[in-house]
């Protein structure tokens, strides 16, 4: 049983509930100075994430064929309108930054400490990793919540369908998962969590959505430039 990743789930959804709450008591120092923090921690998490890598260049080639496919897709574009059509039924601010919040969920469904935690609780019922992004999304929830409302709890549903079919898909693939495999995944998602971290600190704009069909690639190909390389 994934104790660890439901917990995480519905501290995000809860946590988004609290901040919303609390939203008078954050002050507007805090809610100015902290995102640039987060952004600090998701940049770093995700450098350690990509030094993991097994071929670094199975992983550059990964983000760059997928950031084209989902770009020729519109995947943030369309991901956008599907939110704001469903954020009309959920209260929010008036001056509601679907950027910062389109940004926040790409932080919270794919930072590649995260994704790494679901594949060892799904591998080895390990839950100590896992508990470890609970509590730190916990507390992003919360203060995001305070400004962007209600509207940081739905981010549970996104990451939900994520974590749950990762945690399936390492079940089905752990007889033919490699080492390599994995480490390119985990290295895939840390470049992403690195544009994510880029774009909450308003460095770059990187359209965090249309990268997700990287990690769709990494391992197939992870596998096939193995073989190629009679690995």
């Amino acid at each position: 049983m994934p104790y660890a990743m439901i917990t995480c789930l519905l501290g995000v959804f809860f946590g988004g509930l609290l901040g919303w709450a609390l939203r008078r008591q954050i002050s507007d120092d805090i809610r100015q100075t902290m995102p640039g923090i987060v952004a600090l921690t998701a940049i770093g998490s995700g450098v350690l994430s990509v030094t993991r890598a097994s071929q670094i260049f199975v992983v550059t080639l990964s983000v760059i064929l997928g950031g084209f496919i989902g770009r020729c897709l519109r995947l943030e574009q369309r991901l956008q309108g599907w939110m704001y059509r469903a954020l009309d039924r959920v209260p929010h601010p008036a001056d509601f930054d679907m950027e910062r919040f389109v940004t926040i969920t790409a932080v919270f469904c794919t930072s590649g400490f995260g994704l790494y935690s679901v594949m060892v609780e799904s591998f080895s019922g390990d839950h100590a990793q896992m508990l470890s992004k609970a509590v730190m999304d916990i507390v992003v929830a919360v203060l995001y919540g305070g400004s962007l409302g209600v509207a940081v709890s739905l981010i549970a549903i996104p990451q939900g369908v994520i974590f749950v079919s990762v945690y399936f898909l390492a079940k089905v693939l752990m007889p033919v998962m490699t080492q390599p495999m994995e480490m390119n995944f985990i290295a895939c998602g840390g470049l992403l969590t690195v544009a994510a971290g880029m774009r909450m600190a308003h460095i770059k704009e990187y359209p965090l959505i249309d990268l997700l069909p990287a990690l769709i690639l990494v391992m197939p190909m992870t596998r096939l430039w193995l073989a190629l390389m009679g690995g």
